[in-house]
This record gives structure tokens, C-alpha cells and sequence, in this order.
């Protein structure tokens, strides 16, 4: 696990990793990770909040599909990423 004074190439890589499987739902792939089709259910509902469990907190992160689907990749991993390093510039907002 990881804290916000984790290495920044350490909370990098776990923000590409979700900012990926939220690209890749974003495209209607299957998640693995999501057999009560709880993802379906927030692409009804417009948004997706998820939380990313770290050491020292707990983040509820909760985003637009129509953001996820208009940010570029790097976009969106640095947005994770500035949540978990507790940076959080609001560019998804």
C-alpha cells in the first residue's frame, strides 16, 4: 500500500493502472473486477464514485463518464494521481 509521501513513481503507477480500467469501462470493455455490474449501473446514473484505499486515508473519488471519456489518459492519471499525493488540482472538475 501506499501513503501521499509515497514515492511519486509508486502513486503514478497505481493511478495509470485505475485511470486505465476507468478508460477501459469508459469504452464499454469488461472490468474482471466487477461482477455485480456496479460500473453498468454508474453509467446510468452519469457518474462513478469509487474509493482508492491507501495506508493513511481512504479517497472517494466521484467523476462524470463524460469526463472520463473526454480526458486524455495522461489527463486523467495525473488528476488520480494529484488526489492520492494530496497535490488535487482540479482537472477533472
Amino acid at each position: 500500500m501506499t501513503t501521499a509521501k509515497s514515492p511519486p513513481q509508486a502513486l503514478r503507477a497505481q493511478a495509470h493502472k485505475i485511470a486505465e480500467t476507468l478508460k477501459h469501462a469508459a469504452a464499454g470493455e469488461k472490468i474482471a473486477n466487477d461482477p455485480a455490474g456496479k460500473i453498468e449501473a454508474s453509467k446510468a446514473r452519469g457518474f462513478i464514485d469509487f474509493a482508492i484505499v491507501m495506508d493513511d486515508k481512504i479517497l472517494k473519488i466521484e467523476i462524470p463518464w463524460q469526463t472520463i471519456t473526454e480526458l486524455a489518459l495522461p489527463l486523467l492519471c495525473d488528476f488520480i494521481f494529484d488526489q492520492m499525493s494530496e497535490t488535487k488540482h482540479a482537472a477533472a472538475n
